[in-house]
């Protein structure tokens, strides 16, 4: 089994790097990428506890790209996260994260409801805070009941507290990652675009990018949603992949190990990660 989509605390999931690695061998996972947001902190301790557990770690990270439209994550897979380019771009993109956390607190107190820094980074990991984390206080609050409230009402793009932040452009975010020897495939394509024709086309454009691959095995899709998207991937000549976007505590609907991939599409995706250079040397 094979999972390409993970988040850890070095982001804003539950679980250390390590034991990610570890809930991933107990799922009955081969192959794990460790996906962190805009961050590659976890990478070192995620792929030392993969190997010690005989398992195929990949340096992973996912990507907010700036769209007129919609949201865009890619995910940049198999690159040498030592890259001091490609850190120093990190970096950029996680002092952006910073400056949104601050306008968004004042957007909240703002509105009344009077959030502190503190009281929100209290959830979150060892580097970043998300909206994941302003969601957790919120419900700690008694505010909303859960995540999907929160960003309804407060922090999906468009809500009253969001607030936008720094992103590079697709075209430079594929750069980025195959400029440190990987691959970038798009994450959850309905973020982007609901409709499936305007998706295709806008999925066409980011093929032009250089993407070569997309989340067709998606935790949140039906199968109906599957087959749509498999069937748009194999006109675009697009590589099928398959990520949980596993959170842990703060998705605790979604589980490792589950989604259903053919033999055929795992050898796709080995062989695609066979040419980064993560897994050349």
């Amino acid at each position: 089994m094979i999972d390409l989509h993970t988040h850890s605390t070095a982001s804003d999931g539950s679980l250390t790097p390590t034991e990610l690695a570890r809930a991933g061998k107990a799922a009955g996972l081969k192959i794990m990428a460790l996906t962190d947001h805009d961050c590659a902190k976890g990478l070192d301790e995620f792929l030392a506890e993969t190997r010690r557990l005989g398992m195929q770690g990949v340096p992973g990270i996912e990507l907010s790209a700036e769209v007129p439209s919609g949201q865009l994550h890619l995910v940049g897979l198999g690159f040498d996260h030592t890259d001091p380019t490609l850190r120093a771009a990190f970096e950029k993109m996680l002092g952006g994260r910073d400056a949104r956390n601050q306008a968004m607190l004042t957007a909240f107190q703002e509105n009344g409801i009077d959030l502190t820094y503190d009281e929100v980074a209290q959830y979150a990991g060892d580097e970043l805070v998300s909206r994941v984390h302003f969601a957790q206080a919120l419900i700690q609050r008694g505010l909303v009941k859960d995540l999907a409230e929160a960003f309804e009402r407060y922090l999906g793009k468009g809500a009253l507290c969001y607030r936008d932040r720094f992103r590079y452009t697709p075209a430079e975010c594929v750069q980025l990652i195959r400029n440190a020897g990987g691959i970038v495939i798009m994450a959850h394509p309905l973020s982007l675009e609901k409709d499936l024709v305007a998706l295709e086309g806008r999925i066409a454009e980011l093929v032009e990018a250089g993407i070569v691959g997309m989340e067709c095995f998606y935790s949140a899709y039906d199968t109906e949603t599957t087959l749509a998207l498999l069937r748009i991937a194999h006109r675009l000549k697009l590589i099928p992949s398959v990520g949980s976007d596993f959170h842990g505590t703060p998705k605790p609907t979604v589980f490792l190990g589950k989604l259903p991939v053919s033999e055929e599409t795992q050898a796709r995706l080995c062989q695609l990660l066979s040419t980064t250079a993560a897994f050349s040397h």
